[in-house]
């Protein structure tokens, strides 16, 4: 009788740890504090490496990318640029659509001396920052926090 109290309480305390880990997972903020919930957009053609212009969106442990309109027809293959249409399941010489979107999955942020590392297990943004605020990734693409007002008329 004792036996099946001791097997009863061990199985409760085991479920109350698996559970309680399991909720720290999916409620642990990954991301820098003033990231969350936040999108970067890529800037004017110019300064945009990529065959496509995106958002970058994050909420508190996950990241997404979205299509916009325009991009840089011209563009150099470059590792991000693989990287991401190989998220978006395309082939190396198709472009996503504007308006189609991906969850790259749970970010893993890495601090550096004057940005961010995002590592998801579909994409790794380098993003450092510039002197005029916005940021650039790895391949040169300059990409800038979406202004309030703008996210909130789509």
């Amino acid at each position: 009788m004792e036996n099946k109290k001791l097997v009863v309480t061990a199985l409760v305390a085991l479920l109350l740890l698996v559970g309680g880990g399991v909720w720290f997972y999916h409620n642990q903020t990954t991301v820098p504090k003033g990231w969350v919930n936040q999108s970067l957009m890529t800037l004017e053609k110019s300064d945009n490496k990529l065959s496509n212009s995106f958002y970058l969106m994050f909420d508190k442990n996950t990241a997404y990318l979205a299509t916009r309109l325009g991009g840089n027809e011209e563009s150099k293959p470059s590792k991000l640029s693989k990287d991401i249409l190989n998220a978006f399941s395309l082939k190396e010489n198709e472009r996503p659509q504007a308006g189609q979107w991906v969850k790259l999955g749970r970010v893993k942020t890495e601090k550096l001396k004057n940005g961010y590392k995002f590592k998801t297990r579909k994409v790794t943004f380098i993003l450092k920052k510039t002197a005029n605020g916005a940021y650039q990734s790895q391949d040169g693409t300059y990409w800038q926090f979406v202004p309030e007002g703008v996210a909130e008329s789509k």
